[in-house]
């Protein structure tokens, strides 16, 4: 098994932040760190080998989830094509970065009582198929990540199969958990279509209706048969804590990437 974990930084105002969080990421034992292009990675408020140099010198890699607050699938031409280049700008900037991966988000704003659920999962095949080629045409993997709208985590990887032969999922646990999907279902779903999930989503919820980002063992996400499913099948990939936190010591204190490789090692 070649699992590689990473932690999302999302609020890192200046250089010397993001250093200290690049920093407390290689003490404490990750691969990599996955940056928020919708918050302090924004493509317009970095320099892109500042950041890159920063994460070299702690011997960290980079993945970035890309920006995410536009209706990147839309079932309107002129507004999916828009968005669209918007995100292949980000992943010009991502590859500036070395990152390896972008995240980007399966969903549209339309609503499916007005226009019908086929025009936006059509939206969602078009945006997948266009912006995966962009990047595989660049050596950047675009990995399309389930969310809790119209296309959930048991539906996402037969959609993306039918969008283009290459795509690749990433799987949420905190997304899946909340549109019902039991850990042992996601344990399932890893055994079924590990080859087409490539990148996955670490986080925990303590309620059914809302998914709170939390770091692993706080919540009630059942994460053993995931943790199961990635040993018995050899699994290769990344695996990014998601957790939303100004205090990053979180994610690998007790909980979080301590707790997750607990997990593991039972399974090996």
């Amino acid at each position: 098994m070649s699992l590689r974990q990473g932690f999302l930084v999302s609020w890192a105002d200046s250089p010397s932040k993001y250093r200290k969080v690049f920093a407390d990421a290689a003490d404490a034992g990750f691969d990599y760190v996955e940056l928020n292009m919708e918050g302090a990675f924004h493509r317009t408020q970095i320099e892109p080998t500042s950041v890159q140099d920063a994460a070299t010198a702690q011997g960290l890699d980079i993945t970035v989830h890309l920006p995410y607050r536009f209706d990147m699938c839309s079932p309107h031409e002129y507004v999916r094509k828009g968005a669209c280049r918007e995100l292949e700008a980000a992943i010009d900037t991502a590859i500036e970065m070395d990152a390896e991966k972008g995240v980007i988000h399966a969903d549209s704003l339309a609503r499916p009582g007005r226009v019908g659920e086929e025009p936006i999962r059509k939206g969602i095949r078009s945006t997948v198929r266009r912006i995966t080629d962009y990047g595989s045409e660049r050596g950047f993997e675009v990995v399309t990540e389930n969310l809790k709208g119209l296309v959930d985590a048991a539906e996402l990887p037969a959609l993306l199969a039918d969008a283009h032969p290459e795509a690749k999922m990433c799987l949420d646990t905190g997304h899946a958990f909340v549109t019902g999907m039991s850990g042992e279902e996601q344990g399932a779903l890893l055994r079924e279509y590990g080859d087409r999930i490539s990148h996955i989503h670490l986080n925990d919820t303590r309620v059914e209706s809302d998914d709170e980002h939390l770091p692993v063992g706080l919540g009630r996400v059942d994460f053993e048969p995931l943790a199961a499913a990635l040993v018995e099948t050899d699994w290769t990939g990344t695996c990014t804590h998601e957790v939303f936190t100004f205090d990053y010591s979180r994610v690998h204190r007790g909980n979080g990437k301590p707790y997750f490789d607990k997990l593991l090692a039972t399974r090996r």
